[in-house]
C-alpha cells in the first residue's frame, strides 16, 4: 500500500513517519519549511515538488530529510520553471543520524529560468554521521538547450511552441512518477 500526502497550503510542516511502508509527498508553488522524519525500518519515501514562477512570484522553500532509524530510503526531486521576475530560493538537507546505518537518501533541484531578470538560489546539503549509507544530491539551474529549439524549429514548430514543448517534457517527470502510483494531481 502506498501512502500519498498532498501538502497544498502548509507552511511549517513536520512530518513524523513512524512505520514501514511507501510513502508520496507532492507539493506545488509552496513557500515554506518541510521536515520529513523517517522513525522506522523499511521506510521508502518519495518527495515530489514542483514550481511555476510568473510576474514577481517568489517562493522561499527548506526541506529536511532527516533519517534516524536504519534501512530507509527517501528521494527528493524538486522541478521549477521561472519567467519574468519570479524568485526562488531552495535550501535542501539531508541529515543522517548515526543509527541510519544502511540508508539511502538523494535530493535534487532542477531548475529552468526563462528571463534574465529571474533569480533561483538552491543549495543543497549532506549531514552524514552514519558510515554505511548511500547518499548523493545535485541542483541545476540554467535555460532551455538552443540546439534542441533549432531541432524543434526545423521540424516546423514556431519558438513558443518548441519552448513549451521543452518545458512540458521538463515537468512532466512529477506526474509519471507520481501517477504510476495510481494517483493524480489535481
Amino acid at each position: 500500500m502506498v501512502t500519498f500526502i498532498n501538502l497544498n497550503k502548509e507552511k511549517k510542516t513536520n512530518i513524523q513517519i513512524n512505520s514501514s511502508g511507501k510513502y508520496i509527498v507532492f507539493f506545488q508553488n509552496l513557500s515554506g519549511k518541510f521536515i520529513f522524519e523517517l522513525n522506522s525500518r523499511g521506510i521508502d519515501l518519495d518527495i515530489y515538488g514542483l514550481f511555476v514562477g510568473k510576474n514577481k512570484d517568489q517562493f522561499k522553500l527548506e526541506t529536511i530529510q532527516r533519517h534516524l532509524a536504519p534501512d530507509s530510503t527517501s528521494n527528493l526531486l524538486i522541478k521549477g520553471v521561472f519567467y519574468d521576475e519570479s524568485k526562488f530560493i531552495y535550501q535542501g538537507l539531508i541529515r543522517l543520524e548515526k543509527k541510519a546505518q544502511k540508508s539511502h537518501a538523494y535530493q535534487k533541484n532542477q531548475n529552468i529560468i526563462m528571463s534574465d531578470k529571474c533569480f533561483v538560489d538552491s543549495r543543497p546539503f549532506l549531514e552524514i554521521l552514519a558510515n554505511d549509507v548511500f547518499c548523493t544530491h545535485g541542483s541545476t539551474t540554467g535555460k532551455l538547450n538552443e540546439n534542441q529549439i533549432y531541432y524543434l524549429k526545423t521540424r516546423k514548430l514556431d519558438q513558443k511552441t518548441a519552448e513549451n514543448l521543452l518545458i512540458d517534457g521538463f515537468i512532466q517527470e512529477i506526474p509519471n512518477k507520481i501517477t504510476q502510483h495510481g494517483f493524480k494531481i489535481i
